[in-house]
């Protein structure tokens, strides 16, 4: 029998998502709701939480029919990078997309960065360039020598650092490392790379001459214009020789070496005649490399006697090296040496300069392997006008030249704190976080070359990072998906260099055994609230954080059988004023649209699930439940579409949300809206059937959603769930019940 009856005017029913390890713990859900608190009301009173709609997706461009990769707003906001596939788009506020490059690779998140100049994109094998413009080529007239460009004429577009030439002769990926200071654009540019055109190709010795102590300097004349060659003598060698003493004790045959000098190689003869012992005759048969002759008579050691000797005479060998080939020579250069010796003569040999011919320089480039000290990268960002990435699969990160994607060979580092390895980076506050395997440090420009940064000491923790695209802006901070030496599967956020956790046991549950490597985050910030949205694509489950209240909500979108996945998001910008996120499968970028309740047409199903209704486990009989939703959201009749939807059962991640499976349903959709409850008398095993009443048509502002004699339970769990194209808001809720003797 009962023994009395009370109300609940605010039983817990509006909250946030969670799950506890056990249901009969907890067992709440909240799924494309998001909670928002009244700061003005004090607790207790009703309405301090309401349950507001998720945003919709309103389709802005289309792009390639492939994972959108990642966005960028551009600095100065006239214009968004993305990336869909292996193609690279510029967008304007319009949604008019313009392909500007090719990617080598087609999955995979993307870093995409901007200097105010130039982009730089990474994916993991490879670092673009994009020099910002709206056009995609330049094209211009000029010579090509060495491993320089005289531009003499420039019919269209304009020439940067970074860009990469073709043209008949122009090796692949060779781009522009250097411009001249000129206000017309016309002169002499650099390359990563060189051609022979114009160059001086090598020396040929016509005559070594004599009397070198050691090698000369070389001269070789300057162009009419361009870079002058350069050459480096490396040794000399012997050229002739005279017996001064023939000692004793010799045979046929013996072979003596050249003792002293500085050598490579010292020179040797071999005896071919000798008088009682002494050396008559004799053959050189190695002439020696030397960086220094030895002073004549040369004593030679070796074979069966003593005490030979003879006198050395050395000229150029034929060993130099080219420090600089030059450029833009039209004819064979002077030479000319200075050193020790006389009566050399030697010929610089040459390539045709060419003629002038048309070029075509490319705003987009794949930077070469040459480029810096490694290739590739997996993440990207920007400090002080340079460029900071990481070296996959290593401790190691580079940062290039200021204002330009190019990277000095010399300008890396490692992440050398601990030995794990750097898995993914982030700038703030003008600091660079360098966030590895199991650990973490911080570095800071210091303005130092070739290398401009240096580690802050005092700033290493133990928390590394599980998934390099977890990273992501949030607050004054930012959040990441967490690792340590102790476990991995907690996300945190940056509290100045103290990582601070943030999820709840709930989130954490559903991670547990898991492969969480791959996921991936972003943050929108929309109505006042900054979300920290991380998707699991393994376990195809979306968690947001929501800042402003620090409560967690489910975000996902649902196929056409009524089956709940990740939420199309893969990435994030803000343009324009508005969010725009791109999709993880079909190339679509959609507006976060808080006016519109359909993810691109597609119905979104909000439920929620209540807190366990227990009162010392005894029997409760529960009367009447009204959900305070905002009343008369239905749709104009005239504007709303017809659609026939199978509702069927849903499962994710251990939720299960039943249906009418297999029963179709045809209705005008919005214009009635409804909502169905049912419940759960045994703490979330088993539920009830479906139960359907109208939140209210356009214009029924007294409408009220009740539902009636819903029996009686020990631990009754009461869910919800709204699926019309409406704005589908829960303020409150009251409860009528009673408690039973037993």
């Amino acid at each position: 029998m009962r023994k009395w009856g009370y109300k609940m005017p605010e039983m817990g029913f509006v909250g946030p998502s969670y799950t506890a390890a056990s249901i009969y713990q907890d067992d709440s859900e909240c799924i494309n709701f998001r909670p928002e608190i009244d700061p003005l009301k004090q607790p207790g009173q009703r309405g301090v939480v309401a349950l507001y709609p998720t945003p919709g997706l309103t389709p802005f461009a289309t792009l390639a029919n492939a994972e959108v990769r990642g966005l960028r707003t551009l600095s100065g906001g006239k214009y968004m990078v993305a990336v869909a596939g292996s193609y690279v788009y510029y967008l304007d506020q319009n949604g008019n997309s313009t392909q500007i490059g090719q990617l080598l690779t087609t999955t995979g998140r993307v870093g995409i960065v901007d200097n105010g100049l130039q982009v730089m994109i990474t994916d993991g094998a490879n670092r673009y360039s994009w020099y910002i413009s709206t056009t995609q080529t330049a094209t211009f007239n000029g010579i090509i020598s060495g491993n320089q460009i005289n531009v003499t004429s420039i019919a269209s577009g304009s020439l940067y650092v970074g860009q990469s030439i073709t043209g008949t002769g122009v090796p692949a990926n060779t781009i522009i490392t250097a411009v001249p200071n000129t206000s017309n654009g016309l002169g002499i540019y650099t390359l990563n790379n060189s051609v022979t055109n114009g160059t001086v190709t090598g020396i040929t010795i016509t005559n070594a001459g004599s009397g070198f102590t050691s090698p000369p300097s070389v001269t070789i004349a300057s162009p009419s214009y361009g870079t002058t060659a350069t050459v480096t003598w490396n040794s000399i060698t012997v050229v002739s020789s005279t017996l001064a003493t023939g000692g004793s004790g010799y045979s046929v045959g013996d072979v003596l070496t050249a003792f002293g000098g500085a050598y490579t190689i010292a020179a040797q003869i071999k005896v071919l005649t000798v008088s009682s012992g002494a050396i008559v005759t004799y053959q050189v048969v190695v002439n020696g490399v030397y960086q220094s002759a030895p002073t004549s008579p040369v004593t030679f050691v070796g074979g069966k006697g003593t005490g030979a000797t003879i006198n050395l005479v050395f000229g150029l060998n034929n060993d130099y090296t080219m420090t600089n080939n030059g450029s833009f020579y039209t004819s064979a250069p002077v030479l000319s040496a200075t050193g020790s010796g006389t009566g050399e003569t030697g010929t610089a040999n040459y390539s045709p300069l060419g003629s002038s011919q048309s070029f075509t320089a490319n705003n987009f480039t794949i930077l070469p392997s040459n480029d810096g000290a490694f290739v590739g990268a997996d993440v990207v960002d920007v400090v002080d006008n340079y460029f900071v990435y990481n070296r996959p699969n290593s401790q190691q990160f580079a940062t290039s030249n200021l204002l330009q994607t190019l990277t000095n060979p010399l300008s890396f580092s490692s992440k050398d704190g601990a030995p794990d390895q750097l898995v993914s980076l982030i700038v703030d506050h003008r600091e660079v976080y360098l966030l590895g395997e199991v650990s973490s440090e911080v570095w800071v420009d210091v303005g130092s070359f070739p290398f401009p940064l240096q580690r802050i000491p005092g700033t290493s923790t133990q928390h590394g990072i599980i998934a390099k695209f977890s990273l992501s802006r949030v607050g004054n901070s930012f959040a990441y998906l967490s690792r340590n030496q102790r476990g991995q599967g907690q996300i945190v956020m940056m509290n100045g260099y103290v990582p601070t956790r943030i999820s709840t046991h709930a989130v954490e549950n559903t991670l547990v055994n898991q492969k969480i490597d791959d996921a991936i985050a972003w943050t929108y910030q929309l109505e006042g609230h900054e979300c920290y949205v991380i998707s699991f694509p393994s376990l195809d489950l979306t968690w947001v954080y929501d800042v402003t209240t620090t409560m967690w909500h489910k975000w996902l979108w649902v196929d056409n059988y009524n089956n709940y996945h990740r939420h199309r998001g893969n990435c994030s910008a803000t343009f324009g004023g508005y969010v725009y996120v791109g999709d993880w499968q079909n190339g679509n970028i959609y507006k976060l649209d808080p006016n519109n309740y359909t993810d691109n047409g597609q119905e979104v199903r909000r439920l929620r699930r209540a807190p366990h209704l227990v009162s010392d486990l005894q029997r409760q009989y529960f009367d009447e439940l009204q959900i305070q939703f905002q009343p008369a959201v239905g749709l104009n009749p005239t504007t709303s579409s017809t659609s026939t939807t199978a509702i069927a059962g849903i499962a994710i991640a251990g939720l299960a949300v039943a249906g009418t499976s297999g029963v179709s349903t045809s209705s005008t959709s919005g214009v009635n809206p409804q909502a169905m409850l049912r419940w759960s008398s045994d703490g979330g095993s088993t539920w009830s059937n479906e139960h359907w009443v109208s939140i209210g048509k356009q214009g029924k502002y007294k409408n009220r959603a009740i539902w009636r004699r819903l029996g009686w339970s020990r631990d009754r769990v009461f869910e919800v769930v709204v699926s019309d194209p409406v704005f589908a808001t829960i303020v409150s809720s009251n409860l009528k019940s009673s408690v039973g003797e037993n």
